[in-house]
């Protein structure tokens, strides 16, 4: 099994990567880019402020970032059986070991492109501007958009903004690459789980779900639950069991059309 593993984060790594972390880093900034050109000027600005406004209301985060997830590996699946290649991978690394194998590696990979273009984008900010700004310095402030752990505790923001960055990324890998299932077009895989999350959000507001129970608000800080770090928990429980459920449903149903030919 580890050999299986190794050779498909070999598959993994690629030029993806790269354009995937730096995709990330300008979309969070594009979505303040006047503010962040102003704030370099004049030496006032703060990190806090970039993630606040691409999570309260940035396009460029909300429409991209779903797909840069899904940019290394989610349409692996696809080249597979698009070149002809799955019968001979299979064989020799075995059904059940490849479709554990490619889910387990595409999750990570979506997790960690997130992830690490977060870490990357608030140490560069951090070199400039302080974690939160002086407007906040004050006895009591909201929670809302990790505000209030942003400026007693810097360390724990960066944390909390780089954990919900890798879950919101291998949760849109894991989706893209159960799409792959279904559609061998590597374009329309890597953009669908933009066209999932903005179904999931049209559920969330025709069934008038509370803004508490959202994920997609969750993970962005705009709904916080007794504490930022109590919400990272539960995001984490959250996701762990929707990548579960997507990873048991994409292993059942490849096997499934493998059995009955159709991959071949």
């Amino acid at each position: 099994m580890r050999k299986v593993f190794a050779t498909e984060m070999k598959r993994a790594i690629n030029i993806g990567w790269i354009i995937s972390i730096l995709g990330i880093c300008f979309s969070i900034c594009f979505d303040s880019w006047n503010d962040l050109l102003r704030a370099f000027a004049t030496h006032n600005g703060s990190v806090h402020y970039f993630f606040w406004n691409s999570a309260f209301g940035g396009a460029c985060r909300t429409y991209f970032l779903p797909i840069f997830a899904a940019l290394p590996f989610a349409a692996a699946f696809c080249k597979d059986y698009n070149e002809h290649a799955l019968y001979f991978i299979v064989s020799r690394e075995g059904k059940k070991r490849y479709c554990i194998a490619k889910y387990i590696v595409n999750a990570l990979c979506g997790g960690l492109v997130v992830a690490a273009a977060t870490g990357i984008l608030i140490l560069f900010l951090s070199s400039a501007f302080p974690m939160a700004d002086s407007v906040y310095q004050e006895p009591f402030v909201s929670d809302r958009f990790h505000v209030w752990i942003a400026v007693y505790h810097p360390v724990e923001y960066a944390f909390v903004e780089i954990v919900s960055g890798f879950l919101r990324g291998m949760l849109c890998a894991s989706i893209a690459l159960c799409v792959s299932i279904y559609i061998s077009d590597p374009l329309v895989v890597l953009v669908s789980p933009y066209f999932v999350s903005f179904l999931a959000v049209q559920a969330y507001r025709i069934f008038h779900v509370p803004d508490r129970y959202r994920l997609d608000k969750l993970l962005t800080g705009n709904m916080i639950i007794r504490s930022s770090v109590f919400t990272v928990w539960i995001c984490i429980v959250v996701v762990s069991v929707i990548v579960i459920f997507l990873g048991i449903f994409f292993q059942k149903t490849v096997l499934r059309r493998l059995e009955d030919g159709r991959l071949y």
